[in-house]
This record gives structure tokens, C-alpha cells and sequence, in this order.
């Protein structure tokens, strides 16, 4: 009987290996939609608008640029600022200054469509300082380093949002475990020591570390909850991908909608080199 096993495993592999098809699953690609990344800041200008449009979920290339846009920014004071396009898809604002306390508006003509945002400056409390500790790699932290950890007052009144950047060597940190953002609805009026702002990333002597604090409306603080929870949606109990909020709108309802953000922010900043 042994004679007989090994060519029935050859005829059993040949017949297996026959009933694999390669199969072609034809997704719906979906409307293209304009997407907006830009802000407005108290920091010198000039600002920068991102425009891009979706592309298809396996594309798995850069998405596409959007050019030839004719893009407006007017404060609440009346100044009006047209943007010129820098470079393919990015448009630059040419005199405006952001100033804290005011509103902005954005106005956006691409591809026969009008969209609209807008947003504001809020207050933002100084950073007194920033302080450097070692740590050893431990349940704790991920790696052995030096971690750096923010210090600074918390405005008296709830309503305050933040999001916190780190800058290593002029690179902002931009991965998944970088996006940072708080309210102050349980810090309100305290003062805020040895906050820890970096996480998975140890830094290194001689590395040239940039705080920055971004006081950002409740509605930008919302956007960035939802993008947290999409970022993060995986595992066994992941639940069904869904769009973020967006603060641009088509002023036609029934034209094509837009994604993405037109944020305005407050913004303190601290520097320091480790020794």
C-alpha cells in the first residue's frame, strides 16, 4: 500500500492547486472629492492651503493634486488676501496676518465649484518652559532616552482646546502616536507641570527639540477626536470606517462635497537642545 501514497499526494496537490481562481473584486471608486488642508495661525505668514483630490482606496499612490484654484481669505477686520499657487496644489497667502480673536473665511473656486469655510484664533497660554528626563526602556517607555515634558499655565474659563506638536531637528513628528490634543475641561485655570509630550519616540543628546501648543476651536477638537478614532479603528472589535467632520461645505447642496479641514490657531512655542 505505501507505493500508492506519494503519487495520490501528487494527484491530490495537482487538483488542489487546479481549484485556485484568482478572483477580481470590482469596487465602487465613489465620488472624487476636493480635500482641504490649510491654516491660519498668529504666527508670521504666509499661510499655506493644500488642495488634493480623493482617490481610490487601492491606488496606493500620492493623491492627486488640485491646481488652477482661485482661493480667498478675508478676516473679520476686512482684509482680503488671494492666495497664489507656490507649487502644484499649494497656495500661499501673500500679506494677510492672522491676529488672535479674529474669524477667517476661506473661499475656494476649483472645477466650477464654490466652497466655503471658516474658522477663528483663539487665546493660547505661554509655554514657560520645557524639561528634559532619562528614562531606561520599561514597561513604561518604550525605549531607553530622554523624554521631554511640558510646563506651563492653563487659562482661567473652560472652553480651551489644544493640540500639542514636537519638532526633532526642525522634522515635525507626524506619525499615528504624534496626534496629541486636549480640553481643559478638568485642568481648567491649573497650572500644567511635567506634561509628558512624546510617548513612542526617545530623543537623543544634541537632539534640537521644538514644543508647540495650538489653541484650536472646539469644533477642530472634534474633527481631530473623530480622526483619532479612525486612525486607531482596528482589531477583532474595529467597527465600519466612516468620513470625519469637515468644516468646508459646497455652497451649492448639490454640488460635489469637500473633505478636510480650514483650521485657525493660537500658537505658543518653546525650544530646546538637549545637553
Amino acid at each position: 500500500m505505501k507505493r500508492y501514497i506519494l503519487p495520490v499526494l501528487i494527484l491530490l496537490s495537482v487538483v488542489l492547486t487546479s481549484c485556485e481562481d484568482v478572483i477580481d473584486v470590482d469596487l465602487k471608486q465613489g465620488e472624487t472629492l476636493l480635500v482641504v488642508d490649510g491654516w491660519v495661525t498668529n504666527q508670521p505668514g504666509p499661510y499655506k492651503v493644500r488642495l488634493t483630490s480623493t482617490a481610490p482606496y487601492f491606488t496606493n499612490q500620492e493623491t492627486p493634486k488640485v491646481t488652477g484654484a482661485t482661493l480667498i481669505i478675508s478676516d473679520s477686520e476686512g482684509v482680503t488676501d488671494t492666495l497664489k499657487e507656490s507649487e502644484s496644489g499649494i497656495y500661499l497667502t501673500q500679506h494677510l496676518q492672522g491676529k488672535v480673536g479674529n474669524t477667517y473665511t476661506l473661499k475656494i473656486l476649483s472645477n466650477g465649484e464654490e466652497y466655503m469655510a471658516q474658522t477663528e484664533i483663539k487665546r493660547v497660554p505661554p509655554i514657560d518652559s520645557l524639561t528634559v528626563k532619562y528614562h531606561e526602556e520599561s514597561a513604561f517607555y518604550e525605549e531607553s532616552g530622554y523624554y521631554i515634558y511640558y510646563n506651563g499655565p492653563e487659562p482661567v474659563g473652560i472652553g480651551d482646546f489644544y493640540r500639542f506638536k514636537i519638532y526633532q531637528n526642525d522634522t515635525l513628528l507626524s506619525g499615528p502616536g504624534d496626534l496629541a490634543f486636549a480640553e481643559d475641561k478638568l485642568v481648567d485655570g491649573n497650572y500644567i507641570g511635567d506634561l509628558q509630550m512624546n510617548d513612542d519616540k526617545a530623543f537623543r543628546k544634541g537632539d534640537t527639540i521644538r514644543g508647540e501648543n495650538w489653541a484650536i476651536t472646539e469644533d477642530n477638537y472634534r474633527y481631530y477626536v473623530e480622526l483619532s478614532a479612525q486612525i486607531n479603528n482596528g482589531g477583532l472589535f474595529s467597527n465600519p470606517p466612516a468620513n470625519v467632520r469637515t468644516n468646508v461645505h459646497n455652497i451649492n447642496s448639490k454640488g460635489k462635497k469637500a473633505v478636510g479641514w480650514f483650521g485657525g490657531a493660537g500658537v505658543s512655542s518653546k525650544e530646546i537642545v538637549i545637553q
